[in-house]
């Protein structure tokens, strides 16, 4: 029965992506605005069901929330009912099983990676031993592997670790009956480190997985802060699976000759990635397989709106190649933006309402997500469909 909707889905799936030249004149617009007892909210993340979630405040406490597009439910609201302390690092994302991962307050009062459903209960995803606060990032479409990131103070040096881990799923038999639970796992680093690297000066040094696909190849970066020369180093690497899908090796991903760093951010199913690369700016990028069955990658840096970078990213990419981010007019202002791995001649503005807009998600129906303010006011939620 499951393999049946799995083929259907497609099959379904395909009929909308061969539509894209119908659909390019029907371009829709969802303004979300904010859960009902709130004042803003900010997208993140949207499944192929439509269900879309992302940050926003309840009552002046703020959780992730989600809202559907389609369906009985359509512009209903819901939430995590749990606080979420951190506002920068809190980046909530869905799979197509419903699973929505991102971050919580934790019982020590730092972040914890967390785990639940809408109308279900939540899993404390937890940290490595030794831990104090985690971050999950991305979810893959089956709900099968979560990624992000655990944090470790080491007392012999005065600086902080953090690990890029994936949680993965087991099932726990208690009474006579199945229970969820996910198991941790680090990431290894092969010793990649910066040349020359010692820990005089350091303060950070950090590990991230910020995006996953269905068979396990994940997205994320190294990053290094030493706070005595006030400098950074930043590079990207994939992960992929070995072993059925519950070890990994790490390979780097190429640089851009004018941009020092590189922040890979997002991985679709076909070993696609999308981030950016910057330096005294930021431009984004695509890294992109040299052959169908190739194990290296190719970068290109994405045309901007503007002739120069400024601080340009992109955040998201689906499994047919439409990638979404955000880019900055001429007046540095933020706008919502998209490209199209087969059409990367130009950056195009999505066409969220607002005076500035930003976009972080989209999914297998060509629908991005995001936020828009007008002036001065509050940040609201939105959603274009781009075919």
């Amino acid at each position: 029965m499951r393999k049946l909707f799995s083929i259907m889905f497609s099959a379904v799936l395909l009929l909308l992506v061969s539509a894209q030249g119908t659909w390019a004149q029907k371009t829709k617009v969802y303004d979300l605005g904010h859960y009902p007892s709130g004042t803003w909210a900010e997208l993140h993340g949207i499944n192929d069901f439509g269900v879309a979630v992302g940050k926003g405040d309840v009552a002046g406490d703020q959780r992730m929330i989600g809202v559907p597009l389609f369906g009985p439910n359509a512009g209903n609201w819901f939430e995590s009912g749990v606080s979420s302390s951190v506002v920068d690092e809190l980046l909530p994302v869905i799979s197509n099983t419903g699973m929505i991962a991102g971050a919580i307050t934790g019982d020590n009062g730092n972040s914890e990676a967390y785990a639940w459903m809408p109308n279900h209960g939540g899993f404390h995803l937890g940290t490595l031993p030794g831990g104090y606060r985690s971050y999950a990032y991305g979810i893959n479409h089956r709900g099968t592997f979560i990624v992000g990131q655990s944090f470790q103070k080491l007392q012999e040096a005065p600086f902080i670790i953090g690990t890029a881990v994936v949680w993965t799923p087991r099932v726990n038999w208690t009474g006579g009956r199945p229970t969820l639970a996910w198991e941790i796992h680090a990431l290894p680093t092969d010793g990649l480190e910066k040349p020359g690297a010692v820990f005089e000066g350091v303060t950070l040094r950090l590990w991230d997985g910020w995006g996953v696909n269905d068979s396990g190849q994940i997205a994320g970066e190294a990053y290094e802060y030493n706070a005595d020369k006030d400098e950074w180093w930043e590079i990207g690497v994939v992960w992929n699976p070995i072993k059925n899908g519950r070890q990994w090796e790490m390979q780097r991903l190429p640089m851009a000759a004018d941009f020092p760093y590189t922040e890979p951010l997002a991985i679709n199913n076909l070993g696609e990635i999308v981030g950016d690369v910057w330096g005294s700016a930021a431009a984004p990028a695509l890294w992109k397989k040299d052959s169908r069955k190739g194990k290296t990658w190719e970068l290109t840096v994405l045309p901007t709106l503007n002739p120069t970078p400024m601080w340009d990213i992109a955040w998201g990419i689906n499994d047919f190649g439409d990638i979404v981010g955000t880019c900055y007019d001429p007046d540095w202002v933020p706008q919502a933006t998209r490209w199209n791995t087969h059409h990367l001649s130009s950056a195009k503005l999505l066409g969220f309402p607002g005076d500035w807009s930003v976009a972080y998600g989209v999914n297998n129906l060509g629908i991005a997500v995001g936020g828009y303010g007008i002036g001065d006011g509050p940040e609201q939620a939105a959603a274009v469909a781009i075919h």
